[in-house]
């Protein structure tokens, strides 16, 4: 249900799970060292225990009390907190071995969202709030999608409106010296370089839901997922080569492009953006693909974008794991 802050702050302080909003996604929030309020995060979302979880704190300065901050997360807080970046650190003892699936290394971030920064100011405690939906499935950019989501079993929502960015953030590891962009975001791994004047890897290592292995959320080889089976193509040209459409189909195009061919295709057709922008295609792709469930098309195909720009590869690794291995090309 639609709560005020005043009840969401009343479920967080005595253990319980609130719904709160950010500037990426939604979250599920629970107070972050509570071994039992961490625990009912895991329950509701059929979280496998392996999968860690990031916690929210207000500034570079509360992270210390959690993970020791080195030289280089500093620099990348001063730079992007609070914003969509979340950092891999070593964790301290106070943190529970839940939220970091008893790995020593946990993900911290600062939300831009006011009211989740007035949430946490509000708190003596930090929060784990990964997205709000069931594990795998697609993550909420509004406060319906979560009540859809959860339906009876969803607990109390601030509904702040539709979020800024919709995906999630960009997570990099800075344990080892060597920065590894983990999950692609809004903040761009030529960012990070230029603010960390260093090189950055990207991660190519996907894993299996139930691996061991996963030391970041949104690692495995599927995820965001819609219920409606999918279908993934690498290119628009691929899509318009497909000859399987059914009348029943859906096609989720980045933006109309100039090709008569389109016209042709039985099924039924939408646009992530009006002109292609990639700001606009980030905050549309979670809400389309819900739209697209609702629906009740028989399939839903979505096409990759030119990964030039690093928001695009961002894009493009959402669209991926949202279709899993039901791959066109």
């Amino acid at each position: 249900m639609l709560s005020s802050f005043a009840d969401c702050r009343k479920q967080l302080v005595e253990g319980n799970l609130a719904v709160l909003p950010t500037e990426t996604v939604y979250g599920l929030a629970a107070n972050a060292l509570d071994q039992s309020a961490v625990e009912k995060i895991f329950r509701l979302k059929c979280r496998p225990s392996v999968n860690p979880v990031i916690l929210h704190v207000q500034n570079i300065k509360k992270a210390s009390e959690y993970a020791h901050v080195n030289p280089q997360a500093l620099k990348l807080a001063n730079n992007f907190w609070p914003g969509p970046l979340t950092i891999l650190l070593k964790k301290k003892e106070i943190v529970p071995g839940i939220v970091t699936a008893n790995k020593d290394t946990v993900g911290l971030r600062s939300p831009s969202n006011t009211i989740f920064q007035a949430m946490l100011d509000s708190l003596e405690f930090p929060l784990a709030a990964p997205s709000a939906n069931p594990s795998q499935r697609t993550s909420p950019t509004t406060a319906a999608q979560v009540l859809d989501l959860f339906g009876f079993d969803c607990p109390p929502v601030y509904d702040d409106g539709p979020t800024n960015l919709g995906i999630e953030s960009t997570i990099v590891d800075i344990t080892s010296g060597k920065p590894c962009i983990l999950r692609p975001g809004h903040v761009s791994a030529h960012s990070i370089e230029k603010c960390l004047d260093l090189d950055v890897q990207n991660s190519k290592d996907f894993h299996e839901i139930d691996s061991p292995d996963q030391i970041s959320p949104g690692s495995t080889k599927m995820h965001y997922a819609p219920k409606t089976p999918t279908v993934l193509h690498s290119s628009l040209e691929k899509c318009l080569e497909y000859n399987e459409f059914a009348q029943t189909d859906l096609v989720l195009l980045p933006a109309p492009p100039n090709c008569k061919k389109l016209q042709g295709l039985a099924c039924e057709i939408d646009y992530f953006s009006a002109n292609g922008n990639l700001q606009e295609i980030a905050k549309s792709l979670y809400s389309k693909i819900h739209k697209a469930d609702k629906g009740m098309f028989s399939r839903l195909h979505l096409c990759l974008i030119d990964p030039k720009e690093d928001l695009a590869q961002a894009i493009n690794d959402r669209i991926s794991r949202a279709c899993g291995k039901n791959s066109n090309s």
